[in-house]
């Protein structure tokens, strides 16, 4: 009697978890599982007190208010089922209330069944294993009913067990939990009805309820059943353009959709089971060599003549925190690819047609260039004496230098964001663009901390022109130092030297196009190069004790290099004097 009533407790929990949990007016499934409950809770207690009396009109009694837990209990079933599974659910929307006129009309009978005998032939007391059991004679229409009930609940036992064969974690888990919790009072109840055993006068199948309780209330708890709901595979995955593909621990496909099938050029029966690496024909692999967890890459497949790219997207299918298979999207971009290519073929027009440009006009300038010479050198000496025409003739040179640098910097930008950003070691580039200073009087040291920067390549060029901008305005640098370290989730690397320091009032000018002594574009072009990456750069130093560059790295940009095991700094000496 004590597990009845257990049964019915836990019931009622349940019934009051899924109200709490979901709206059950926009989600239909929701109220099916609480009448679900409802009724094995209302089904239990009144079989408890059945049991716990002796007198055979009270046991008859709570024979009859059982069935109003007996009666409603398959259809809840059965609409649950629909609703949460998805299959035959506008069938059971249709038909709902029409599902629910066959219990309605067995309540009626049942209670009217002195009249006309048909649900109950009759009933008493059964002694004979020593605890007066109440037994009933049951009558045609019972059988009837008996039959419709099992036939809705079968049906819902066959929506989850085919939700278990085509649904991944955590749905083909969720539809194992139902149908083990289903599966236990039913068994039950065939023992009943077909009287075998202590189980002819014996109805194990509220008792039965317990432990189907205490099954959903443990999937509840450990995989999330009632928290998580499952939507029809045919109206969601199915529909999708994207390739879609479920693969177990050894790349073997489990679950693929429509669009990915098409890609392939196969039918479901001969790609499940079969490696998702062998399916797209020779020389396309998905895994490859690619690292375990979450992961992307492109691929290109052939159709006739025609070849389409994609972009591939792994990841690992986790309930709680165990991994159960891969998730594998598949995602056409040939258009966007398309598009990049035509912007390849335009940029490198303008290009060209820069380049050509340029060398004219460079040409020009080194026409001016020599004519000015020999303008200068041909002037009688008592005009080249003129202070005046001195002054004009140096400005004129200025303008022609200026022009050839202005054009010269027009290259380095016009390189700049035209290839994808990579990632690069600190050290190493800054080695790279300490080199051409040999022999120059410049001592570098620069610290490897073992860490890389998701930069533009010209970043080697960013740091040249901080090392030139150094030499050329620091008056008397002789020392540059280079180090980087972590800060909070973000990495700043130093640049400094020994020289005169930038004064407060130019440490933001100097950044700007056109500042300085000479074209006031290298620390214009470094911004510009930094910040492709959303990388910031400062001057921090102080005025007479050398100027120092801070270059900010936003987390994600930085890494540790994959070669190293773990920070150390090894300070290079380079460029003696």
């Amino acid at each position: 009697m004590g597990a009845l009533i257990f049964s019915g407790l836990i019931s009622t929990l349940l019934a009051i978890k899924a109200y709490k949990a979901f709206n059950y007016r926009s989600l239909p499934f929701a109220k099916h599982f609480i009448l679900i409950m409802l009724c094995m809770a209302l089904w239990s207690v009144n079989y408890a007190f059945e049991i716990g009396f002796l007198d055979i009109e009270f046991k008859y009694l709570f024979a009859h208010l059982q069935y109003l837990g007996i009666a409603f209990a398959p259809v809840a079933w059965f609409l649950f089922a629909a609703e949460y599974s998805g299959v035959c659910r506008q069938f059971a929307r249709k038909y709902e209330k029409l599902l629910f006129l066959f219990p309605c009309l067995a309540i009626l009978l049942m209670l009217t069944n002195s009249i006309h005998g048909l649900y109950f032939e009759g009933f008493y007391l059964d002694a004979s294993g020593g605890f007066p059991l109440l037994v009933l004679k049951h009558g045609p229409f019972f059988w009837f009913f008996y039959i419709y009930s099992f036939g809705l609940i079968f049906a819902g036992i066959f929506f989850f067990f085919r939700q278990f064969i085509h649904l991944t974690a955590p749905y083909g888990t969720q539809a194992a939990i139902a149908l083990t919790a289903a599966c236990v009072p039913v068994i039950g109840n065939l023992l009943h009805i077909a009287n075998i055993g202590p189980f002819e006068f014996f109805d194990p199948t509220p008792f039965s309820f317990a432990i189907t309780g205490l099954i959903l209330f443990w999937g509840t708890i450990q995989h999330e059943f009632l928290n998580i709901i499952p939507v029809a595979r045919e109206s969601v995955i199915e529909s999708m353009n994207d390739g879609y593909i479920v693969v177990d621990f050894s790349n073997s496909i489990v679950d693929i959709n429509k669009a990915a099938l098409e890609l392939a050029g196969k039918v479901r029966k001969e790609v499940m089971g079969e490696n998702l690496n062998g399916i797209f024909g020779e020389g396309v692999e998905i895994f490859g060599d690619s690292p375990e967890g979450s992961f992307g890459r492109e691929i290109s497949l052939k159709s006739g003549l025609e070849t389409r790219f994609f972009t591939v997207s792994v990841s690992p299918l986790m309930t709680r925190d165990d991994a159960e298979g891969k998730l594998v999207m598949i995602h056409d971009i040939t258009e966007i690819h398309r598009y990049q290519e035509a912007l390849k073929q335009a940029n490198k027009k303008i290009n060209l047609m820069s380049n050509i440009t340029r060398h004219d006009i460079l040409n020009q300038v080194n026409v001016l260039s020599g004519y000015t010479e020999l303008i200068s050198e041909m002037l009688p000496p008592d005009v080249k004496g003129d202070r005046r025409i001195s002054k004009y003739l140096r400005n004129l040179n200025k303008g022609i230098e200026t022009i050839h640098s202005q054009i010269i910097f027009t290259k380095d930008y016009q390189e700049l964001g035209v290839v994808s950003p990579t990632w690069q070691s600190i050290s190493n580039i800054a080695k790279e663009a300490a080199f051409a200073f040999s022999g120059q009087g410049l001592k570098f040291s620069i610290e490897d901390n073992g860490l890389d920067v998701y930069a533009d390549p010209l970043l080697k060029k960013a740091f040249y022109n901080l090392f030139d901008n150094a030499r050329n305005h620091g008056d008397h640098v002789s020392e540059i130092d280079v180090s980087s370290h972590i800060v909070g989730e973000s990495v700043v690397i130093e640049v400094k030297d020994n020289g005169i320091g930038v004064s407060p009032v130019m440490k933001e000018l100097i950044f700007e196009k056109s500042v300085g002594r000479n074209t006031g574009l290298g620390l214009f072009l470094v911004r510009g190069i930094l910040s492709i990456t959303g990388m910031e750069i400062n001057e921090t130093g102080i005025e007479g004790e050398g100027a120092r560059f801070e270059i900010s790295v936003s987390p994600g940009n930085w890494r540790r290099s994959s070669s190293e095991g773990g920070p150390h700094e090894i300070k290079q000496y380079l460029n003696k004097p």
